[in-house]
């Protein structure tokens, strides 16, 4: 450089700088940099969060290329066939868990039914069933609430202690955030040098790390709030009216109170969430739910009229339910992409090679797992309390420190977190009448394993003409599918 430069007598009309436009990617929440972003929300790792631990994934082949070069993410999120196993895995375990999670309120609420007409033709029922009754519904679903709040804590910290795994299997879509939406003030990591307990707990409270949605245990935005409080409102009135009718009626006669779920959700779905449904899809819905009434229909049962009155209007709740989740969950993903961005740009926070989604739309997912376990218990806790059922259970209880209760409870809170998170996933992945359909072939499930498989001819008719129905539906929904440019 010389000391008496020319002077520049024009401005250039182009910028030759190679520093980045500040505009090129706006994201929402977690996408501030690439350091804090990768900081933010999967941990402290000096490597991008998005990318495989082996550089050269494109040379992988094989179990190598699905679990180190991203390729399960790909497969599941990114073609046809995947797509469909993942829909498949999900359904399955819904359903499967939606029958354990009967079978356990069964049992704690109609051991002595089950041990009177079970204990005849089966020597196991007896050890299963016990001796032991817990006719109190409300309290009941109040503790499966408090068991599936812990639960979805813990999985959340399981996805961050496997976020490795995660990553290079291309399946980061599914890591809980470890950070809130706005990063923390700079240098409070030097504070966290004390690793004893309190500390560790001080730190979580202060500046709300970790939890289920990354504000920490306690997080509690009065904007998230609005937004997740309907949906909380509905999930309260579907799980406690559903408990109550399955509390004080037989089977056939609570999946009968409760059989217009389908119907609902065909109009509930079409006129909330504007979804227009093919002619085989209503045919197929309406056919199964005709056949199940079928194979329910009972001469000369007894019913109480608080039964009926409990699953009819839990029926209501239950087709509404899952349309409120999805439009709840459509709004947190809007809140959390700023203004200006469209919807369909904010993919590209994420890697090409990752297709199992984006921060924004994982964030949601935690949120609304977060937010609607939280603000249930909070709902739910004094409609317990006015019921007077724990005063009842206090006086009355005589078998509040047996084992085989307290199993029987923690399982039932297992099996209550398992319905929950799997019922948002499958919404998201496909729509809120999939998720509501479920109940017809679970119902025609349960029926003849409830009843010791011994039913009336018609009844195994409308069983079978069920089980035909839900393939039909199941056939059309698949021709109806996805294309590819609705997959992840």
């Amino acid at each position: 450089s010389s000391v008496n430069p020319k002077p520049q007598t024009s401005i250039p009309l182009i910028s030759i700088s190679r520093s980045p436009s500040p505009f090129r990617r706006r994201h929402s929440d977690t996408n501030l940099s690439a350091s804090e972003t990768d900081d933010d929300d999967w941990g402290d790792t000096p490597m991008s969060s998005r990318q495989p631990f082996l550089s050269e994934a494109g040379k992988l082949t094989g179990w190598r290329w699905l679990v180190y070069g991203g390729g399960m993410g790909q497969f599941f999120f990114n073609t046809p066939l995947g797509w469909q196993i993942y829909i498949g895995i999900l359904v399955l375990w819904l359903g499967g868990c939606q029958i354990g999670l009967t079978i356990m309120n069964r049992i704690i609420l109609w051991s002595g039914y089950l041990q009177e007409n079970y204990t005849a033709h089966t020597k196991l029922m007896s050890l299963i069933a016990g001796v032991y009754k817990f006719p109190y519904p409300l309290t009941t679903t109040l503790i499966e609430m408090l068991m599936t709040h812990c639960w979805i804590l813990l999985s959340a910290y399981i996805t961050r202690w496997v976020s490795p795994w995660l990553i290079t299997a291309g399946l980061s879509g599914g890591i809980a955030p470890s950070r809130p939406v706005q990063s923390s003030s700079p240098g409070f990591r030097g504070l966290g040098k004390n690793t004893g307990i309190l500390s560790s707990i001080s730190r979580w409270t202060s500046y709300h790390r970790g939890g289920i949605a990354g504000g920490g245990f306690f997080e509690f935005d009065i904007q998230v709030v609005k937004t997740v409080l309907p949906c909380a409102i509905i999930f309260v009135a579907k799980v406690c009216l559903s408990n109550l009718s399955f509390a004080y009626a037989q089977l056939p006669i609570y999946v009968l109170a409760r059989i217009a779920i389908v119907p609902l959700s065909l109009l509930f779905t079409y006129f909330l969430s504007h979804t227009p449904h093919s002619v085989g899809t209503i045919s197929s819905a309406l056919t199964a739910t005709l056949t199940l009434l079928v194979a329910t229909v009972r001469p000369n049962v007894r019913v109480t009229w608080e039964s009926i009155v409990a699953g009819i209007f839990s029926s209501i709740f239950v087709a509404l339910y899952p349309v409120q989740l999805q439009r709840t969950y459509k709004a947190l993903v809007s809140q959390l992409i700023p203004q200006g961005d469209l919807l369909g740009t904010f993919a590209n926070s994420s890697s090409a090679s990752d297709f199992s989604g984006t921060r924004e739309e994982t964030r949601a997912y935690w949120r609304l797992l977060h937010y609607t376990s939280l603000l249930s218990i909070l709902i739910f806790t004094p409609i317990v309390i006015l019921s007077g059922e724990v005063t009842n259970i206090w006086r009355n209880c005589y078998f509040l420190d047996v084992f085989f209760h307290w199993l029987m409870v923690v399982c039932g809170g297992l099996g209550s977190w398992a319905v929950f998170w799997s019922t948002m996933a499958l919404t998201r992945a496909t729509s809120p009448l999939t998720s509501t359909f479920l109940f017809v072939p679970r119902a025609a499930f349960i029926l003849p394993v409830m009843a010791g498989w011994r039913m009336p001819a018609y009844s195994w008719i409308g069983i079978g003409m069920c089980w035909a129905s839900c393939a039909w539906f199941l056939v059309g929904r698949r021709k109806e599918g996805r294309n590819l440019e609705r997959l992840r």
